[in-house]
């Protein structure tokens, strides 16, 4: 059958999120209509959808970004809202939808693409590799002293939306200014996450915000919820060590709650050395962020690398055959020039495992150990592994 892929009108918003809250195995809740339509609207031309005649069949959605890489920020599509309905599974439809969007992508002059994925098999054909990793933390509030005695030097206080909206923009960017792999998230989406339209079990509260202040500066916040003695944190960001200190102290201690869970912490976070047992923080890994890059020339001469080097690589990208073909990288810490070349190649890789080394979340040597990277050159992996080293992990709370 013939479907046709367009972007939508204004007059198809509220029929296309109804697809995407259907496609995500869920019923639209009335007030997500009012608190998306502004983003979507101002953004109409960066919209996906699939008809099957009038039926909206498939969707996505992306919006334009700047991502943290090693050195400075490089122009992401956020990719969103990627759905296609259960009665029109197995027919091509995602498949058509991923290629047209990163071909717009590409057109745009946008090196980056990056989503989180509900399904972590789908993306690596299309060239996404994981970009960074998440964990899930759970432990018991009788483990939760810390190693060293803790005296806090600011105050913690509970703000409403309204101050919670002017105050965690400002300690987010500061958390992560040096934070590969970070989003920042624009304003809209600070709307829609204070917002809170999502549904959530029954039982659990409605959010709280609470900040940390210290000389008349915010440095650090939490928003959590509780559902009965579970204090669940679902973002908890600092722009200081104490006020990170602070904040966790302040979260394990709240009154009738006997244990705290956390999702999407980073793996590198300091709050399992700041406790006396880490053993009792359960910690589970996820994938987090999934990155393409869109434009391999233009994204590695972008970033800026741990240790001065040329390596050429060649990159197999089947799906985005602009990007298929031989680079060589010359670059260091105080910049990097990447050009296409006839050279022999060091390394051969797919852009997949290319997107997975390239903010630093996994090494060409551990890729070449599970057979997915293939060293031509002797040597070419440490060197690898030395240039596109990170001093921290990558990280992107914004789980749009």
């Amino acid at each position: 059958m013939d479907y046709q892929l367009r972007q939508i009108t204004k007059d198809e918003f509220e029929a296309w999120l109804r697809a995407i809250s259907r496609g995500f195995g869920q019923h639209l809740n009335e007030a997500e209509l009012e608190v998306y339509r502004p983003s979507v609207e101002e953004m109409l031309d960066r919209t996906v959808a699939v008809f099957d005649e009038d039926e909206i069949v498939g969707t996505a959605h992306s919006f334009p970004s700047e991502m943290n890489v090693p050195g400075c920020t490089v122009a992401t599509a956020a990719i969103a809202a990627v759905t296609v309905q259960p009665t029109h599974r197995r027919r091509g439809i995602l498949t058509r939808m991923a290629a047209h969007q990163l071909e717009d992508i590409h057109e745009r002059g946008e090196p980056l693409a990056a989503l989180f994925a509900q399904e972590s098999i789908i993306y690596g054909r299309f060239g996404y590799g994981i970009g960074s990793v998440w964990e899930k933390w759970e432990i018991d509030r009788q483990h939760t002293a810390y190693s060293l005695p803790h005296v806090p030097e600011g105050r913690i206080r509970f703000v409403d939306k309204a101050e919670a909206r002017t105050v965690f923009p400002d300690v987010y960017r500061r958390a992560l200014s040096s934070r590969p792999g970070a989003i920042q998230r624009p304003d809209a989406r600070w709307d829609i996450l204070l917002a809170d339209v999502h549904p959530w079990p029954s039982g659990a509260s409605n959010d709280f915000f609470v900040v940390h202040e210290q000389h008349g500066r915010v440095d650090g916040y939490a928003l959590y919820r509780t559902e009965g003695e579970l204090l669940i944190v679902r973002e908890l960001l600092a722009a200081t060590n104490e006020a990170n200190a602070s904040v966790w102290r302040f979260c394990f201690d709240v009154d009738l709650m006997a244990s705290t869970e956390a999702w999407g912490r980073p793996p590198d976070d300091p709050l399992p050395w700041l406790l006396a047992d880490s053993r009792r923080l359960r910690r589970s890994t996820f994938d987090g962020m999934w990155l393409r890059l869109v434009d391999v020339r233009a994204a590695l001469s972008a970033r800026r690398y741990a240790a001065q080097d040329k390596l050429v690589l060649e990159v197999r990208d089947p799906f985005c055959g602009w990007n298929d073909g031989r680079y060589e990288l010359e670059g260091g810490p105080d910049g990097a020039v990447c050009r296409t070349t006839s050279a022999r190649p060091d390394i051969v890789l797919s852009a997949a495992d290319l997107a997975a080394t390239y903010l630093g979340t996994v090494s060409f040597t551990t890729l070449s150990q599970a057979g997915r990277v293939e060293e031509r050159a002797q040597g070419a992996l440490p060197r690898a592994d030395a240039m596109f080293a990170t001093q921290l992990q990558p990280w992107n709370p914004f789980g749009y």
